[in-house]
């Protein structure tokens, strides 16, 4: 079985790179949360949302959506509508803590169907990955070749702490969405979404409290580490890759070790019916129609099943602190796999194997969405996630959602949107997005600074899916509401 070598230089980039991997966060189609044409994909952000849609039925064959977020890493003179012949890519230097973002979803054949206009059902499958990494301040520079060079560009920065939580599955998932109340002035709808999954992968890494310590022999300083603590980890069905097997082959294998986790969302809808609504006979589509919508959902209550893989390590520095010529020596030379890393660890520091199974659980948080209903086609969405999955315990291994708040104005019918989501994410930085729909097509950026700037493709990311609906409105076209236009 052939790795990938290790040498004390790539250590130290693959610590900072995974410093900037951040957190994966939940299915974000931004543009659509809280639209009635939300169809299949609104149950992942409220599971309720599936009734108040026109459609009987309607499937995502597909649907893609990625968003990162690092302070670590830059990319610079290079966007989607340049070429990348000239761009830059580089590990940021400076003093401060690094920390990133990232989400990677995949669904597939996402389907809805309407049992009448109170009971809707929704199945499909997800891949779903999600990550979260942040470090204490530290300085770097990529002139760094050792690690007594690294010390030394930090003399006061103690302790030394870094912490990531990684995560990835294939999911299966059935929801039901059902009208609770109804009254003539508005109705409730209530939907609830239980989920089995299988961890594909799932890794941590902890390290607290190490303090960097300066001496002088000889009229040179030296450097050391004392006190702190470290536990890394990632899930064994990795180490059955063999680089002898074919991908297919060793994909096979990684699946079929996998174990099982469980996860749940709910949710409830309430809408205010306007005054003056038509009758059902006169404009039967008017049934969907609201002034105001407000949702509420507690989204992926849950975890992935790991086991740790025999590499995974425990332990401490030793009493007797650990110089950094010692760390040089056991890992400059390069490691030509992850045993031989293990063997490395075992040698510098009081380690013991890390052993069992854990689970990661998912970014469990709060959704507070309200959306409202201006003139025609146009309408404004507010959404508040509220990250509750912390309030476990820092004893818990699991991912965090990067989402805070977020405004979108829309003009959408059932085949034609324009949407422009604003969003403040909880990294403290603000996001310009857009999207269009044009039939089956759902196409968005999270931030156009990916579109027309030169210096933000390190922050963003974007969707796009395809979906198909019936041919012919099932409750009619709207009266006043909306714009006449062909079904799609």
């Amino acid at each position: 079985m052939s790795r990938i070598p290790v040498t004390m230089k790539n250590m130290v980039l693959i610590c900072i790179l995974v410093s900037a991997s951040g957190y994966l966060t939940a299915q974000d189609y931004h543009a659509i949360s809280g639209s009635n044409y939300a169809g299949a994909l609104g149950v992942h952000n409220n599971p309720a949302s599936i009734v108040n849609t026109p459609y009987p039925w309607d499937i995502t064959l597909v649907g893609l959506q990625a968003k990162y977020q690092t302070n670590a890493i830059k990319v610079v003179d290079y966007s989607l509508l340049s070429s990348p012949a000239q761009s830059k890519f580089f590990v940021s230097g400076g003093n401060y803590a690094r920390k990133g973002n990232e989400q990677l979803n995949l669904n597939l054949l996402n389907t809805r169907f309407a049992w009448g206009k109170k009971t809707v059902f929704a199945f499909g499958a997800n891949l779903r990955s999600f990550a979260n990494v942040r470090s204490s301040a530290y300085n770097f520079s990529d002139s760094i070749e050792t690690v007594n060079e690294l010390f030394a560009l930090n003399p006061g920065n103690t302790p030394l702490e870094a912490s990531m939580r990684t995560s990835s599955w294939i999911e299966l998932y059935g929801s039901v969405g059902r009208t609770l109340f109804e009254e003539q002035g508005f109705r409730i709808n209530a939907g609830l979404t239980a989920k089995v999954n299988r961890g594909i992968g799932g890794g941590r890494l902890d390290v607290t409290g190490m303090y960097r310590d300066r001496t002088i022999v000889n009229g040179e300083p030296q450097y050391s580490l004392r006190d702190g603590q470290f536990a890394y980890g990632y899930s064994s069905n990795f180490d059955r890759w063999n680089s002898d097997r074919s991908t297919t082959e060793n994909l096979r294998e990684v699946l079929l070790t996998t174990r099982m986790g469980l996860s749940l969302d709910a949710g409830l809808e309430l809408l205010i019916k306007p005054s003056g609504e038509p009758g059902f006979m006169e404009d039967e589509e008017s049934y969907y129609d609201y002034d105001w919508k407000f949702g509420a959902s507690l989204i992926d209550l849950g975890f992935a099943y790991y086991r740790y893989s025999n590499n995974s390590r425990t332990g401490r520095i030793k009493v007797s602190g650990l110089d950094g010529t010692r760390l040089n020596n056991a890992f400059v030379d390069g490691i030509p796999n992850i045993d031989a890393f293990s063997d490395s660890v075992a040698a510098v520091f009081d380690a013991n194997t890390l052993s069992g199974d854990y689970r990661i659980w998912s970014p469990t948080r709060l959704v507070l969405n309200a959306d409202r209903f201006i003139t025609s086609a146009f309408y404004v969405n507010a959404e508040l996630n509220i990250n509750l999955i912390g309030l476990l315990g820092d004893q818990r291994l699991y991912v965090k959602n990067l989402n805070l708040i977020r405004v979108t104005p829309r003009y959408e019918t059932r085949r034609w949107g324009v949407y422009m989501p604003l969003l403040y994410n909880s990294q403290n930085q603000f996001w310009v997005g857009a999207a269009i729909k044009a039939g089956p097509l759902l196409l968005g950026f999270h931030n156009l600074g990916n579109v027309f700037g030169k210096n933000s493709m390190a922050n963003g990311g974007g969707y796009i899916a395809i979906s198909i609906r019936p041919g012919k409105r099932v409750t009619g076209e709207k009266e006043d509401r909306g714009i006449d236009c062909p079904p799609y």
